[in-house]
Parts: structure tokens; C-alpha cells; sequence
């Protein structure tokens, strides 16, 4: 019972009146309120090949997925059609359409890459994003191939195909037999001996391949490798092609649109631009990290006055330029010499302050987890730590502060 694969050889039938032969209720676990259909005929290619299935409909109702399964053509619809019955088949002809240009220009970058170096393509698949309501926003094809290749070879691979897409050459697939087969030469990922189907991308390419092809290599229209990198002794590359690569051309010159206005360039200048601005940011960092260390020098001298004048066993110091690592050191530098607890206000905004706490180890009648819990109680802090230093914030007032530590 084997059914007529219509993409096999024309991928360009978007629609087809089929006979359902069978129609059976599945019980294949993730489909159990599937029904799995057999037709007479098909222009739904199954999943393979490193791609899903075509998506469409059997009338009005939808095909969820489609498998070859021990041969067959098995289409998992949601609604039961009775055997006997003629429906027509209709696939989204725009998905497959972006499909085909990125799969064909995964084969012809990796026939030009298998006729350069040798290399075997060991792995293949198309990367979908999709929105939450289903619809495609794109696609890419991910590849591997079985050695390494330069970024500068990579660039020449890539001008070549675009090359052979201007050619406007052949594409088109054969179903030899295996007599056929064995004298003609192709690639394959795997050791095929029969049902060997072959697309062919004239004077670049012959590759083993179950999925629907283009009809020419001007259909890809554009393919740009838009990443590689070392994987398992050989590369893995990212592609996109036609439409989708179009897309994101479109997406990287707004982007670096964009960038332009930012950095004040000419286009074909952003990366000049950008280095001279972390130039500048690493120079403006330096310098901002040598105020930091000046600013905490004087903040010390000051606190080291406050301590001595102050009898008081918690010392409160208001610092509100400062961040947490000169709070911190504020209190190291100090809290060894002076037998108190310091506790240091900074980065305030509008009533909120953070603080750290330190106090000297001599100190053992007084508790910093202690501390914490009274101020969460009185001074809406929140925050916690050890009962060498706590940290946190709290929302009140300079004033509301000052008396509670008073009245500790």
C-alpha cells in the first residue's frame, strides 16, 4: 500500500484530491486523540532529513504531524475521514518555500565545501522561531561538517554560492535505481541501499535527501553563513537563506542604523567608532575608580573624627555618594581600632538609604543579627548577614535613624 509522493518530485503542488485508503485511531503515545491516515496520494512531506513535516490541511482538518513509518506515509489528522473518501490536500506552500531555500543552501554550502576540502557533512537540521500563535518568524540551517575551515575559506565558500544562485542552475531530484546508483557520485550522511532519492544542484552538488527541492538555485535568492565555530574536531555553521536572509539583513541594517546616530559614524565604520568608545570608557572607568579611592580616603579621615568625638558604642555615618564596596571599606578600615559598632548610610533615594554594619570582635555583648531584627522592627529595613557585618536598606529619614541608634 504505498502511496504516491508527489514532493518527490514536483515541490511546487500546494494542492492535491487524494483517496483515503485507511483511517485508524492512534494509539502512539503524544498522538492519542490523532487519528493516522493513509492516502493514495500525497504532497505532505513527512519529517526527515533534519526537517519537520509539511503543515497544512485534509479538507478542514488539520494535519498535526506527518511520519514515514515503516514505509508508509502516515498523516496524524485530528478529525476521522472514512476510508473511501476523496479530500483535498493543502499544504502552507510559503513555509515549505523557506524551508527549500534554506535546506538548498545548506546543500550547496556543503557541496562546496565537500569538493574543496573533502569534508563530510555529519549533521544537519533547520532551526525554527516561531511566534506564541505559531506563525514563523524564521528559519536557519545548522550544519556540521567533519573538519576545520578558515574564516577566510568560509568567506569564499560563501561568495561561490551566491555565484551559483546568480547561475540560475538546476535543481531538481532523481530516483535512481541501485544499479544507477552505484555509478553515480554524491554525498550521504548515511550508507543508503535502497529508496535512495538524490538532489541535485547542477555542476555543484549531488546529495542523498528526502525533502522537497527548489527548482533552480535563483530561487534561494541570497545565503549568508551568519556563524561558525570549532565543533568536535570539525565546524558547525549557521546559515540563512532567501526570504529569511533578506529578514535579517533588514534587522542588522536598522540595527546598525541605529548604531550609527549612537556612535556619530558613517556606515562601514561602527566597529572604529566603537573602539575608540571603549577607549574612552576605560579611560573615564580609571579615572572614575581614582575619585573613588580619594573620595574614600577623606570619607575615612572624617569618620576616624566622628569616632573619637562621638562616645556613643554605635557610630551612624551618612555618606550618600558612595557605593557598597567603599561602605564596606569604610567600615574595614576602621572598626579594628574602635571598639563600636559603625554603621554606614549611603546611596539614599528619596527615604530609602542602603546600609553595612561592621563592629570590632571585642564587642561580644552586642549582636548584629540582633541589630538587624531591631531595625526591621523600627526602620522598615530589610536585610541580614553574619554577626561580623549586615547589610540591607531602610526606608526612613536621616532624623528617624539618628534617634533610633540613639536610644540603643
Amino acid at each position: 500500500m504505498k502511496t504516491l509522493k508527489i514532493f518527490d518530485t514536483d515541490a511546487f503542488v500546494d494542492t492535491n484530491e487524494a483517496t483515503i485508503l485507511t483511517c485508524e485511531k492512534s494509539n502512539k503515545e503524544g498522538y492519542e486523540d490523532c487519528y493516522e491516515v493513509i492516502t493514495d496520494s500525497t504532497i505532505f512531506a513527512p519529517e526527515g532529513g533534519g526537517q519537520k513535516c509539511d503543515e497544512g490541511f485534509f479538507g478542514e482538518s488539520i494535519v498535526k504531524d506527518v511520519q514515514e513509518i515503516d514505509g508508509e506515509i502516515i498523516h496524524f489528522l485530528e478529525n476521522e475521514i472514512k476510508a473511501g473518501t476523496k479530500v483535498l490536500q493543502k499544504i502552507d506552500m510559503n513555509l515549505r518555500f523557506r524551508r527549500m531555500q534554506n535546506h538548498n543552501a545548506e546543500h550547496l554550502i556543503c557541496g562546496l565545501i565537500h569538493k574543496k576540502f573533502g569534508y563530510d557533512n555529519v549533521g544537519f537540521h533547520l532551526s525554527e522561531l516561531r511566534r506564541d500563535d505559531g506563525s514563523i518568524v524564521s528559519i536557519e540551517a545548522i550544519m556540521d561538517v567533519d573538519g576545520p575551515v578558515s574564516a577566510e575559506a568560509l568567506k569564499e565558500i560563501e561568495m561561490k554560492a551566491n555565484v551559483a544562485i546568480s547561475e540560475n542552475v538546476p535543481i531538481y531530484a532523481i530516483l535512481p535505481s541501485s544499479e544507477e546508483a552505484e555509478k553515480i557520485s554524491y554525498r550521504s550522511k548515511l550508507d543508503i541501499s535502497e529508496n535512495l532519492r538524490l538532489v541535485i544542484i547542477d555542476g555543484y552538488d549531488v546529495c542523498a535527501c528526502c525533502a522537497p527541492c527548489l527548482d533552480s538555485s535563483a530561487q534561494i535568492q541570497l545565503v549568508k553563513i551568519v556563524d561558525f565555530f570549532p565543533h568536535r574536531g570539525g565546524m558547525r555553521l549557521t546559515l540563512k537563506a532567501g526570504i529569511d536572509a533578506v529578514k535579517d539583513y533588514i534587522a542588522l541594517h536598522d540595527d546598525n542604523k541605529n548604531t550609527m546616530k549612537i556612535l556619530s559614524c558613517e556606515r562601514g565604520r561602527c566597529a572604529e567608532a566603537a573602539e575608540r568608545m571603549n577607549v574612552k570608557l576605560t579611560e573615564a572607568h580609571e579615572e572614575k575608580v581614582s575619585l573613588k579611592r580619594q573620595i574614600t580616603v577623606m570619607l575615612e579621615k572624617e569618620l576616624k573624627n566622628t569616632i573619637r568625638m562621638q562616645g556613643s558604642k554605635y557610630i551612624v555615618y551618612f555618606a550618600d555618594s558612595i557605593d557598597e564596596i567603599q561602605a564596606r571599606a569604610l567600615i574595614n578600615d576602621n572598626v579594628a581600632e574602635a571598639e563600636k559598632v559603625i554603621v554606614v548610610m549611603f546611596d539614599k533615594k528619596d527615604d530609602t538609604y542602603r546600609f553595612v554594619a561592621g563592629k570590632n570582635e571585642n564587642l561580644t555583648d552586642i549582636l548584629l543579627r540582633e541589630l538587624a531584627y531591631k531595625m526591621r522592627e523600627n526602620l522598615n529595613a530589610r536585610g541580614g548577614g553574619s554577626e561580623q557585618m549586615i547589610q540591607g536598606s531602610v526606608t526612613s529619614d536621616g532624623e528617624t535613624i539618628k534617634k533610633f541608634f540613639d536610644s540603643l
